[in-house]
């Protein structure tokens, strides 16, 4: 007999150390009244998922244009072959922290997968964190 599948939910805390060990997500954000969702790289510093880009993406520009910008940020692993896994929805507000005195520091934190130069610092600081994590029933 095959077991199902059921989704238990994680607690905020628990959801973020999954982010911690994630190498990149999805952020959600609106432009023009339109949906919008861009894949990045990520790192989770101080409870803040830091995200490091070229000021001229998608992203950057709609950050520019209105600070504190409402998003949701997205990241999940599930095994093709076992469906298992997690996933987690952080929904906050994206700043460019760029003059930050650590921003160097922080940008050098987020491993990014295109070799293009970033020059962008942003922080998404979290205001609700979900997160399922696909386990067995028995």
């Amino acid at each position: 007999m095959e077991h199902e599948r059921e989704p238990v939910r994680l607690e905020p805390k628990v959801a973020m150390g999954y982010l911690i060990h994630a190498e990149y997500g999805r952020v959600a954000f609106v432009v023009d009244g339109l949906p919008v969702i861009r894949p990045l790289n990520h790192a989770v510093v101080d409870g803040e998922i830091v995200v490091y880009t070229h000021h001229a993406s998608a992203f950057a520009e709609a950050v520019k244009a209105q600070p504190g910008l409402p998003v949701s940020y997205q990241s999940d692993e599930i095994k093709a072959h076992s469906h298992f896994g997690w996933s987690v929805l952080v929904t906050g507000t994206a700043t460019d922290v760029s003059d930050h005195p650590r921003a160097a520091q922080l940008g050098r934190q987020v491993q990014s997968w295109i070799d293009r130069p970033h020059d962008m610092v942003i922080a998404i600081h979290p205001r609700e964190v979900t997160g399922l994590r696909l386990s067995i029933t028995h």
